[in-house]
């Protein structure tokens, strides 16, 4: 790899090892035709994250890890952006599972072929245990631009999504409120991009495996965690509780 990669993949992980074990081999496996760098930033997790990326990163060069001595929550987003060197900015939540076989190297032909392409998210699987969250398809307006490219044009979230630097040094970094941990950055990021007259939207030939939500949390017996980032959004509050009644968690 070369000391400018074309992309920085940027990763914020507190205590969810299960889940960024398979979000990291995802990305390693299967990220091939671009150089790249992976940025962890480890927000003081207790449940072994540390040994694991340091030693991952011992095998594997692409891999910085960074360890913070306290958990600063999504304000780590723009942390990250602040220590990458690519041009490409992919912002990568860990429960972010599956990644398929070249997709960095698509979202980048994507985002290219997009004029005044702002902030793009890969498309989600939606089966039993997660929606993604991504929204019905009704929101979206869908344009073909030709060679394979479809953009739904409409809402997006930071679970991996793209943008570059030529956006940042235009519209400024990820939101970032000091005290707070859980906040939507990527919906201030959103409204940004469109001030700004940049485009945002879903990459629909990208689908990857965004394990969000309570149902798969649960499996993965990271309910505790989901329920606080859920619980500390006003907007997510009435869906957390009704969802935690229907599964039988609260009575």
């Amino acid at each position: 790899m070369s000391s400018v990669p074309e992309a920085s993949i940027l990763v914020v992980t507190y205590n969810r090892l299960r889940m960024l074990k398979e979000c990291l081999t995802s990305i390693l496996t299967n990220t091939e035709g671009v150089d790249y760098e992976l940025i962890v930033w480890n927000n003081a997790s207790e449940d072994g994250t540390k040994e694991y990326l340091d030693e991952l990163a011992e095998k594997n060069s692409q891999v910085k890890p960074v360890h913070s001595e306290k958990n600063i929550g999504v304000n780590a987003v723009a942390e990250t952006v602040k220590l990458a060197k690519g041009f490409y900015l992919i912002e990568m939540d860990d429960d972010v599972l599956k990644v398929p076989k070249g997709w960095l190297k698509e979202m980048i032909r994507a985002f290219k072929k997009l004029p005044r392409a702002g902030y793009l998210g890969a498309n989600v699987v939606q089966d039993e245990y997660t929606d993604g969250a991504k929204p019905p398809l009704y929101y979206y307006q869908i344009v073909d631009y030709g060679d394979g490219v479809v953009i739904e044009h409409g809402p997006t979230g930071g679970w991996c999504t793209i943008t570059s630097r030529e956006v940042i040094n235009k519209i400024g970094n990820f939101l970032q409120i000091p005290g707070r941990i859980f906040f939507a950055e990527d919906g201030d990021f959103v409204n940004r991009c469109l001030q700004n007259g940049y485009h945002v939207g879903i990459i629909r030939n990208v689908v990857v495996y965004h394990a969000t939500g309570v149902k798969i949390n649960k499996k993965y017996g990271y309910l505790d965690i989901c329920k606080l980032k859920y619980s500390d959004d006003p907007a997510y509050k009435p869906w957390l509780e009704a969802t935690l009644k229907e599964m039988g968690e609260v009575k």
